[in-house]
């Protein structure tokens, strides 16, 4: 489990592609052990070797179907959070790093305190996301400002944009989407009512 709060944007090392998986190479600059979670761009992906400064993420057919990590090539930049420790804070909301979908970057908008963020997200997730509510960008904790059937609205503010890979982002590029697990769990408790 994570935060949305990112640690790090780093550059990915190298990609292998490895029949349907990929093996993802990062220059980590923390500490890390073999079998922990790292969450890269939103996704939660396990620590798979280590080699020298270099930590080995495995990301399989499913992932690579429903991510942005298809798309990423060896020296993009990716958000990066370590798993939430007893005793953290949590400063943003719980993010699980399952992934629901993708969305597009319709436009970026900066202004002089902020930057808004107008994404596209798959009609499925439309019962989801409300206004006020939290959602997750390729990892990044963030609240919901205006949403319609096809679109929202995010607004960031100028340290969030400094310091995560929102910065490298340009119109039509796609993005990681979790929606808040709260909305999930009433959701699935609504459907029970209704049976």
């Amino acid at each position: 489990m994570f935060t949305g709060i990112i640690e790090k944007v780093i550059r990915i090392g190298r990609i292998k592609r490895e029949g349907k998986s990929a093996s993802i190479h990062l220059q980590l600059s923390f500490d890390v052990k073999e079998s922990a979670s790292i969450a890269v761009n939103g996704v939660c992906l396990t620590v798979e070797s280590i080699s020298g400064r270099t930590s080995i993420l495995r990301a399989v057919e499913e992932t690579l179907r429903k991510t942005n990590l298809s798309q990423i090539r060896s020296g993009d930049w990716v958000n990066i959070e370590r798993a939430l420790r007893v005793g953290d804070s949590i400063n943003g909301h719980f993010v699980y790093g399952h992934i629901d979908g993708m969305g597009k970057l319709l436009d970026i908008k900066k202004e002089p305190q902020s930057t808004r963020l107008r994404i596209g997200y798959p009609a499925e997730l439309s019962r989801f996301i409300a206004r006020k509510g939290s959602i997750a960008i390729d990892g990044i904790s963030l609240t919901v400002v205006e949403v319609s059937p096809s679109e929202f609205l995010v607004v960031v503010i100028p340290y969030t944009m400094e310091n995560t890979n929102l910065k490298y982002k340009k119109r039509g590029e796609m993005l990681n989407i979790e929606i808040d697990p709260i909305a999930r769990y009433i959701e699935k408790f609504k459907e029970a009512i209704n049976e």
